[in-house]
This record gives C-alpha cells, sequence and structure tokens, in this order.
C-alpha cells in the first residue's frame, strides 16, 4: 500500500511539473540550450512561409518572441540568407519586418499568421481574435494596438 501512494504522488508531482514548466512565460528571443530544438522548428516554419513566397533564404533578427502554454508571439527582422538585399516583385512591402503567432497542436507547433512585409498593421485584434493566448506573449507594441477591439 505505501508503495502505491509513493508511486501516485511521483506521477502526480511529475505531471504537476510538466503541467507547471508548459504553463510558464518562456523567452526564446536569444537561442539556448534549453529551446533551440523548439525554437528553431518554429523559426523554420516561419522560413519555409517565406521563402515559399519570395524564393529567396532568409534568415532572422528576433527582436522578441514569447512562449506561454500552446501560444507564441515572434517579432524581428529578415534579411536573406547570402547577405543580399532581399529582391521584390513588386512595390507593395514594407521590407524588413516580420511577426509571427505560433500554436502548438498535437505537440508539434504551427504557423497561424505571420506578416512577413506588411504594409498594414494586420495584427491589430489578434489578442481579441486568439483569446485562449495568453497576453504575455505580445510585446508592448501589440498590445497598444489593441485598443479598438472587443476581448
Amino acid at each position: 500500500m505505501l508503495m502505491k501512494i509513493f508511486i501516485f504522488l511521483l506521477f502526480t508531482s511529475l505531471l504537476s511539473a510538466q503541467l507547471g514548466f508548459s504553463q510558464t512565460l518562456r523567452d526564446f528571443k536569444k537561442k539556448t540550450e534549453e529551446n533551440t530544438k523548439e525554437r528553431t522548428s518554429m523559426l523554420d516554419l516561419l522560413r519555409a512561409d517565406i521563402k515559399n513566397y519570395l524564393e529567396q533564404d532568409v534568415v532572422f533578427v528576433v527582436n522578441h518572441f514569447k512562449v506561454y502554454g500552446s501560444y507564441a508571439w515572434m517579432e524581428g527582422t529578415v534579411q536573406r540568407k547570402d547577405g543580399k538585399e532581399i529582391v521584390f516583385t513588386e512595390d507593395a512591402y514594407d521590407c524588413c519586418h516580420v511577426e509571427a503567432l505560433f500554436k502548438k497542436v498535437n505537440g508539434s507547433w504551427i504557423l497561424k499568421e505571420n506578416g512577413a512585409f506588411s504594409t498594414d498593421v494586420w495584427y491589430v485584434c489578434i489578442v481579441s481574435t486568439y483569446p485562449e493566448a495568453s497576453r504575455q506573449i505580445f510585446s508592448e507594441r501589440i498590445l497598444s494596438s489593441q485598443e479598438n477591439c472587443t476581448d
């Protein structure tokens, strides 16, 4: 009986630790040993989306990247991997910013939305559009653009 109680307590404490970790605010701005796999896979999703659109290999300078629970928000600058200037086929781009919202689904991150090179403020009302995403992941700049939204 004592062994069953011990196993139960061990199991519940391990489960609680896992749940607690997944519900803490994590900063992915800098690549670390702890976040490298997750961070890289998320940025690879964004990188592939931009390459699919521009047909150019890119890298990111990350200015903001926060994760809480199953959502993450990233803001940064896009650069070509080879160091050359990004080439656009049209003039309707604002080089070279990017913002992206990620969601973890069935243990894997997916790219929900991104606004690479957008000329509008596409993220207006994103907090109310995704109410299950914690406000903690967004930068002050993004939160200040949410004033006329219902949430």
